[in-house]
């Protein structure tokens, strides 16, 4: 057998190896995002996000001085951040 060929079979080996383990990974992926566990978190980090979005935005009402427009745009913005966990 030629050297060319032989390199060839194994690279062709080595391909198969490495789409093996690529389905192998897919897989295990798709496991965890189904476990209860990992959906918790998912929905807890969304929760935690939010807050520090709706927190963020009180502290720019805070610093615009309630009456102008910029904040009564801000106020409606956190109003509809606020509404959107409610929906949740």
């Amino acid at each position: 057998m030629n050297t060319t060929t032989q390199v060839r079979q194994q690279l062709d080996t080595l391909l198969a190896d490495i789409d093996d383990r690529e389905q192998a990974i897919a897989q295990a992926t798709e496991q965890l995002t189904e476990s209860a566990a990992v959906q918790a978190a998912w929905q807890q980090g969304q929760l935690a996000e939010r807050d520090r979005v709706l927190v963020l935005i009180d502290h720019q009402i805070g610093q615009l001085r309630r009456g102008g427009t910029n904040a009564l745009v801000l106020t409606a913005l956190r109003r509809m951040v606020a509404e959107v966990e409610a929906d949740a």
